[in-house]
């Protein structure tokens, strides 16, 4: 699996979602602002209601602004000689199946279909990422609830 592919399509990906959440802060925050959203009695909150979803629709848009610009400025290099770090392409043995994570330091939980292969993201604080994190390929790795893994290959 070549990681530029991969990197590329995340960010590809990432760029479709800031704008899908941009879209919807503008119609949010349209309706936190239209005079239909003005309440007519103390119980109306349709406004403020709209107004905490265009905040919350905000603070997404800009940390995954903020997620796509490190995705922009990481480097495809190889950690075949070097222990897994930050922008590693690891494959791993879990429950007798071999999964695929990014190691990115923002962005979590995203799922990428690359090359017939399904690719999720993972930071270095989430469990198996802090697992990961200074092993190298043939390593075995243990998380918090007991669970055992083992590290087959790093790129």
């Amino acid at each position: 699996m070549d990681k530029s592919t991969l990197l590329n399509q995340l960010q590809v990906e990432m760029e479709a979602l800031l704008r899908r959440h941009h879209q919807a802060n503008r119609q949010a925050a349209a309706g936190a602002t239209d005079e239909q959203s003005r309440a007519e009695t103390k119980w109306d909150t349709n406004g403020l209601e709209a107004s905490y979803l265009a905040r919350g629709h905000a603070r997404q848009f800009k940390e995954l602004a903020l997620q796509l610009d490190e995705l922009r400025a990481l480097e495809a290099r190889s950690f075949e000689r070097h222990p897994v770090g930050i922008g590693a392409l690891v494959s791993v043995e879990l429950r007798g199946q071999c999964e695929h994570f990014l190691l990115l330091r923002q962005g979590g939980g995203q799922t990428i279909g690359v090359s017939g292969f399904e690719v999720t993201v993972i930071t270095q604080h989430s469990p198996l990422g802090a697992a990961m994190m200074g092993r190298s390929a043939g390593d075995r790795i243990s998380m918090p609830d007991g669970e055992t893994g083992l590290i087959q290959s790093v790129q």
